[in-house]
């Protein structure tokens, strides 16, 4: 039995724990009505519907009960899907986390509540969209306050023990343009973990103003979010698809697809971050050029990286998952099989009740990135995030930049470069290496950097990427662009134009060649497994085209 008094002071989480389905229906009923996607369309409009989201959260996701836990996450821990049905239809957020880091939806799965889990998954891709439209009108109001601008990122790793790091190891450099509330992002590495690189030659396209094409015959609404395929041809609408209701087989799918897993969580601890100075000579606190900024160099130390794991009854185990992608099974004889399925099945006996109790584990591990600070660089933090919020769902190493930039840091800094350890004796440099301020569309006196002339060095470097084969042959990453030298003219290409020769594609079509894309690598290392792996045998290639 549940102990009430220590949710007298939450009627939603009391409501909930004596299953009285009835009162917590009331509660919700006379909670503020979520602003539903259309139905914001101005900055005010969007600051008023924020509020109201915020009076509603209040209620219905408090935290401040033993563990944390939502009244979402005490309605999975009693088992009561009612209840949790009730919760999201008004808008519960399940990504919340309870004291042990677990979201409501996490928790369903791993306790084997598919129906609690269900329930979840069935609405949270409309409430999230609802929550990105309620949004947008202040995303497009804030990045049109915002100065107009180019701008480049780099990421590339070094080494001080490995030789030529630069020339073996993935590196791009990110080009941003940024023009009333319209943003373009163009880059080749669409993200990375550890040495595992996804690459592709693509440009986003938020358009914050909407679109119309020079011959009318393409119109976007202000919001579109669009990418790229420079390679393919090919456009694709980022957000198609995203306020959908999901069927109920896709709800099925879904839930059963995260329980064959195990559950993994990582995260990054910055609570108890330090900076300290790095020192010259002189006991002076050290300064370098980066660009055109002088910075002060930092050590962060007290930074915590971890990663939680959770055992999910029934699921693969890791070796399991990683047995049946690399189709090792083929490559062993039967009899060794029979064997190791019997030495396997007495460890599992011998472990299975230490499992029992074993069912959660966490690594974790210190770092000690090092930043570069300047009190001179002409965006500040609080200006940049709101236009990396517009891409980090979609391009993981923005997700991880936008991160970085969250950490709290000395007021007026900016984080200008970066160093994060990925191993002890590699890191992973980003580097700010490039702003222009932009003068008015109709004003070109000083002109922006032309993306067009970007086009063939970036095919270049995906060509000379496309395996750690071709990497260690010598193929060398981007070449240095004078971007000076080479302006933004009326006579070029508008970067926020969408090319006329350009397919659209769907998302559906996508989705269906990416898991024809999956197949195919997959009968690949089952052929080459079943050859026995003669010759040198380097798997599947680590760097991954994305569509």
């Amino acid at each position: 039995m549940e102990d009430l008094s220590k949710y007298a002071h939450s009627p939603a989480h009391l409501a909930v724990a004596k299953r009285d389905h009835a009162a917590l229906r009331y509660i919700v009923s006379v909670l503020p009505r979520l602003a539903k996607a259309g139905e914001v369309n101005t900055e005010a409009e969007s600051l008023n519907a924020e509020l109201r989201a915020d009076e509603v959260s209040a209620v219905i996701d408090r935290r401040d009960v033993p563990g944390r836990e939502t009244p979402l996450h005490l309605a999975v821990r009693i088992k009561d899907p009612v209840s949790a049905d009730i919760l999201m239809a008004a808008g519960a957020d399940w990504s919340l986390q309870n004291e042990n880091g677990w979201s409501a939806l996490q928790e369903a799965v791993c306790t084997r509540e598919e129906a609690i889990a269900a329930i979840i998954a069935k609405h949270y891709q409309p409430l999230a969209w609802a929550k990105w439209c309620r949004r947008l009108p202040r995303i497009v109001a804030s990045a049109a306050r915002i100065r107009d601008f180019y701008m480049e990122i780099s990421f590339h790793f070094e080494s001080s023990v490995i030789p030529f790091i630069g020339r073996i190891a993935p590196s791009d450099t990110y080009r941003i343009w940024k023009r009333g509330s319209n943003l373009r992002a163009d880059m080749t590495l669409a993200g990375f973990d550890g040495f595992r690189i996804q690459r592709s030659d693509q440009t986003f396209l938020f358009l914050g103003e909407g679109y119309t094409s020079e011959n009318g015959n393409l119109t976007l609404p202000p919001g579109s979010l669009v990418a790229l395929s420079h390679k393919e041809k090919e456009i694709t609408n980022a957000l198609e698809g995203a306020g959908n209701q999901p069927t109920d087989a896709e709800v099925a799918h879904e839930v059963s697809l995260m329980s064959q897993t195990n559950m993994y969580r990582p995260g990054i601890d910055v609570t108890q971050a330090e900076l300290v100075p790095h020192l010259n000579w002189r006991r002076q606190e050290k300064t370098e050029m980066v660009g055109n900024w002088k910075a002060k160099v930092y050590d962060m130390l007290h930074v915590m990286v971890s990663v939680k794991s959770r055992r999910v009854p029934g699921a693969m185990t890791d070796e399991e998952l990683l047995a049946v992608e690399d189709g090792e099974s083929m490559k062993e004889d039967p009899e060794d099989t029979k064997k190791g399925k019997d030495k396997s099945n007495k460890k599992k006996k011998k472990k299975g009740a230490a499992n029992e109790f074993k069912s959660e584990s966490e690594y974790k591990k210190g770092l000690r990135p090092v930043l570069w600070l300047t009190p001179d660089f002409p965006l500040k933090t609080d200006e940049l995030l709101p236009l990396l919020d517009i891409l980090a769902n979609k391009v993981k190493a923005i997700r991880r930049l936008r991160e970085l930039l969250t950490t709290k840091l000395p007021h007026g800094t900016f984080p200008v470069k970066v160093a994060i350890p990925i191993v002890p004796t590699i890191r992973v440099l980003v580097t700010f290496t490039k702003f222009e301020e932009l003068q008015p569309a109709e004003e070109f006196s000083t002109p922006l950097s032309s993306p067009a002339y970007f086009q063939d060095a970036k095919s270049k470097e995906s060509e000379g990427s496309s395996s750690w084969i071709s990497w260690m042959k010598g193929a060398r990453g981007t070449p240095t662009i004078d971007t000076d030298s080479h302006r933004y003219s009326k006579d070029e290409v508008d970067p926020f134009s969408i090319p006329s020769d350009y397919k659209w594609v769907d998302a559906n079509e996508r989705k269906r060649r990416m898991k024809a894309k999956r197949a195919k690598t997959r009968k690949h290392k089952k052929q080459t497994a079943a050859k026995g792996g003669d010759g040198v045998h380097l798997g599947s290639e680590n760097v991954e085209e994305q569509q």
